[in-house]
């Protein structure tokens, strides 16, 4: 019995979660002000002013790397050049070595023959006397003593030689150690740069898109700076009493939630429906409404179209993404009957759209009216639910034929 209380405790928990979850909740979300919005635009701007100062920053480092790589690159040059040249004057100096050898041998020679009985035989047929051949004594004895010291000195500078070049190899490297460390450095800072251009990039079209949503609540929705924009942009948003289909008809190819866009086996949360449709086909608005926003030519999405709406008195957003024509401007009043645009995403028209896979509609939407949610695709998924919570559409995998028929 206890077992039973404890699990049917866990069901409405459950049941009290999943209510929460996916009953609207527009109190949730807070309005902001013009004034608030500037704010926001201001502090993006000197996020991209510090962005672009880092970006140069980064690109002086790697500047300063590839000059450094370069300078070891010419030292090992020249370090390879000298070793080289200490080779060739080791060799010649052997060779020196090898002559003198040869001399001394020579000499050591005819010394040998001079103390022994053939001195005699140089007296007669060489030296003109005794003194003479004493002479001759003395100076083949000078020259051997001559020799010697000259290849003591070019076994020394061999000797001094040999240390150059294992000194010089030992530096080369340290040198290509070095070059490593730096050519590692230069990749980290080329990666760093890369991400501070890819930010630098994401900041501009934040303040692009940012500027745009301030020039159309100060222009097209006149609000002033301390206004709540909730209530200024959506005050003249036509009431409503329910959503109906976006198309004539379509066949649902994905859901709300999990789904595998590319058939490659690689899951995606999915945070609208995909109607697949004939490419030109017209786009209607969900309900009646105000156009929020729109975005041209994105290279996710294509043209996409943000209307806001008040259905007995609650606020929601709709949003029409892959669109080949947009026939509506921020600021205009719709109707469930007005044609927004038609349909798009495929790549033979709307080549820019990258992420599409054939002409469809990506039909989603959110909770609320706020400024924030509309032109910035991550702000609208984290407001997003089914649309099958407020509009009947058949099965995945299915057709519908009109716009209102229940399935």
């Amino acid at each position: 019995m206890k077992k039973t209380i404890k699990v049917l405790k866990i069901l409405v928990v459950i049941i009290l979660l999943t209510v929460t979850f996916f009953m609207p909740n527009n109190t949730k979300i807070e309005a902001k002000t013009l004034r608030q919005l500037k704010e926001e635009l201001a502090e993006k701007e000197q996020e991209l002013a510090n962005g672009q100062n880092e970006k140069r920053y980064t690109e002086e480092q790697i500047k300063e790397k590839r000059a450094g790589i370069d300078e070891i690159h010419n030292q090992m040059l020249q370090i390879g050049e000298d070793i080289n040249d200490l080779t060739l004057e080791i060799e010649k100096l052997n060779e020196e070595i090898a002559l003198k050898e040869e001399e001394i041998k020579k000499i050591v020679n005819y010394y040998q023959l001079s103390n022994g009985e053939s001195a005699y035989l140089e007296y007669i047929f060489k030296a003109n006397d005794y003194t003479d051949f004493i002479y001759r004594m003395a100076i083949s004895e000078q020259l051997s003593n001559y020799n010697d010291k000259l290849i003591s000195e070019y076994n020394n500078k061999i000797k001094e030689n040999e240390q150059k070049k294992e000194e010089l190899a030992k530096k080369k490297i340290e040198l290509s150690e070095k070059q490593v460390s730096l050519q590692n450095e230069l990749n980290s800072l080329g990666s760093q740069l890369g991400a501070i251009m890819d930010e630098n990039v994401s900041l501009e079209d934040d303040i692009k898109k940012k500027k745009k949503m301030i020039d159309t609540y100060e222009n097209t929705f006149n609000c002033k700076l301390d206004d709540d924009l909730n209530e200024c942009s959506t005050g003249k948003v036509p009431l409503d009493t329910k959503f109906r289909r976006p198309t004539n008809y379509g066949k649902i190819t994905s859901n709300y939630g999990w789904y595998d866009p590319y058939d490659n086996g690689y899951y995606t949360w999915h945070y609208g429906m995909d109607i697949g449709i004939g490419h030109g086909e017209n786009v209607y608005s969900a309900a009646n409404g105000k156009v929020a926003y729109i975005t041209y030519r994105a290279s996710c999405g294509g043209n996409m179209v943000y209307i806001h709406h008040n259905i007995n008195g609650d606020r929601y957003t709709t949003g029409y993404f892959h669109l080949g024509e947009v026939y509506v401007n921020v600021g205009d009043i719709v109707t469930s009957d007005t044609v927004i645009g038609t349909v798009g995403g495929t790549k033979y028209y709307e080549w820019w759209d990258s992420c599409s896979t054939g002409a469809h509609l990506h039909f989603q939407f959110g909770y609320g009216n706020i400024p924030s949610q509309v032109g910035f695709y991550t702000a609208f998924a984290s407001v997003s639910f089914d649309p099958r919570l407020l509009i009947n559409f058949p099965g995945e995998g299915y057709w519908f034929w009109d716009r209102t028929s229940n399935y």
